[in-house]
């Protein structure tokens, strides 16, 4: 048996609790440990994507079929990944303001992207819970990590609460799967329910009722309507840096999870993709009305999360590669997307308190920022040629080639209303005049990474094909 394919799991995790470890020792003896660790942290994201490219076009499966490790699954460990580097690189301010505890912090960045990786490489339903759960144990403790907020303490508390709801409802789904077939590995679920197989079985509607139980619970985790009650306050109690990762890693990985799943477990979906058009638009419609009567700029960037997450969903109703490679894609963009744009939370320094409004003459006061801001408000409203564009352009495309053309009309129409929040953030910072000026905080690295992921919006048009080429190669 070989473990390299878990190789980048184990380091990361490792990684982690070596850090917690040198601040048990050291923390209290080194003044300037905050800064050791957040550079050890950072060494440690590096070799764990070397490791990751290492093993990048080998197929292994390991412990009884249980773990996978293939193209598709390193492309999206080493996002992940990289994701997590530039959120720890952003992160030395909230770190400065948090010595005591930063270790903690870091680690369980580490810790939860390390249970997303094992998401994403899950071929059993077992790992699949065991990766869920350490990821979102670890979301909990970052969501309330904040002493000095209280905001930060009820959002930990109210994820808590619902995330658990969440994981007894997988838990439920996965004893009906279990009860009904005697097994709970992706393959052999496969096997016994392919529509293709002659020798398959009728799938059993109890299992069937299992399955859209697993996948309610995911919608849970990703944020899609009906099911995100926690999104808005989470978003808005937790530290600006801790928002950041969650729409980031957090998302990009338990996405990434539900389409493997679905691209994994092919058992004859017949009539599931109504489950999914629902959500998508119920998700397409609390994001872009939900957002425009927001004041609150963290609030309305968690609607506009869940608007997004609705076109991610439509995607996954059309249960094909191409639709699929579309959905990578448009998470790809919101991930740049939300690092720029959460990233600019980070900066502020009355971040709970931060108003549409405030944003008011930015172009004045800052325009470098204003600037980069307004590039991703563009692109995350679908204005061409920027990135934002062509990740919806691909969606409806795959979902019309499928004979969904009236659902594609509708997220047009959704598009077009979620516009108008997106434009006004762009009148505000450049036609109105500056009645308090935004307090911002001298960090060149944020601001280095804001305007690099505007700049990427822009080029990203000139690498479409080779990119879309890859994704589809990797399914």
């Amino acid at each position: 048996m070989s473990f390299i394919a878990i190789i980048p799991e184990i380091t990361l995790f490792s990684g982690a609790l070596f850090i917690l470890m040198c601040d048990v020792f050291f923390g209290k003896k080194l003044k300037e440990f905050f800064y050791i660790s957040h550079l050890l942290s950072l060494l440690i994201c590096a070799i764990t994507l070397v490791f990751i490219t290492q093993n990048f076009v080998k197929t292994e499966v390991i412990f009884n079929q249980m773990f996978v490790s293939n193209a598709l699954t390193s492309f999206a460990k080493a996002v992940a990944v990289l994701l997590l580097t530039i959120v720890i690189l952003i992160s030395l301010g909230f770190v400065y303001k948090i010595q005591k505890i930063s270790a903690e912090f870091l680690a369980l960045l580490m810790i939860a992207t390390s249970g997303g990786m094992i998401l994403i490489s899950a071929n059993d339903f077992l790992v699949f819970y065991l990766g869920l759960e350490l990821q979102a144990l670890s979301l909990y403790l970052l969501a309330a990590l904040n002493r000095t907020s209280e905001k930060s303490s009820e959002a930990g508390m109210k994820y808590f609460i619902l995330g658990c709801l969440a994981s007894g409802i997988l838990l439920f789904g996965i004893s009906m799967i279990y009860g009904f077939s005697g097994t709970v590995n992706f393959k052999a679920l496969t096997d016994l329910y392919h529509p293709e197989n002659a020798e398959a079985n009728a799938i059993p509607v109890a299992v069937m009722f299992g399955f859209i139980l697993v996948i309610t619970a995911m919608f849970f985790k990703i944020s899609a309507a009906p099911f995100h009650m926690w999104t808005p306050d989470v978003y808005e109690g937790s530290a600006a840096i801790v928002t950041t990762f969650f729409a980031t890693v957090a998302k990009f990985t338990a996405v990434l999870a539900l389409l493997r799943l679905l691209s994994t477990l092919v058992i004859g979906w017949n009539g599931i993709e109504k489950v999914f058009i629902l959500v998508a638009m119920l998700s397409l419609a609390v994001g872009s009305f939900g957002a425009i009567f927001q004041k609150n700029f963290k609030r309305l960037l968690a609607y506009s999360s869940i608007g997004h997450i609705g076109f991610v969903v439509l995607g996954m109703a059309s249960f094909g590669p191409e639709s699929f490679a579309a959905c990578i894609f448009y998470m790809l963009v919101y991930a740049l997307i939300s690092i720029g744009s959460f990233g600019f939370l980070t900066l502020v320094k009355d971040e709970e308190n931060l108003s549409v409004s405030s944003l008011s003459g930015l172009a004045k006061t800052n325009p470098t920022m204003a600037f980069a801001l307004s590039v991703l408000m563009f692109s995350t409203a679908g204005i061409p040629p920027l990135a934002g564009f062509f990740s919806k352009f691909y969606i409806i495309t795959a979902i019309i080639k499928n004979g969904l053309l009236i659902y594609a009309i509708i997220a047009i129409l959704f598009s077009v209303i979620s516009a108008f929040y997106y434009l006004r953030i762009v009148k505000l910072m450049y036609f109105d005049e500056p009645q308090n000026p935004l307090q911002l905080e001298d960090f060149s690295n944020v601001k280095l990474v804001i305007l690099i992921s505007a700049l990427i919006n822009l080029i990203l048009i000139f690498f479409l094909n080779p990119l879309m080429n890859s994704i589809t190669n990797f399914l």
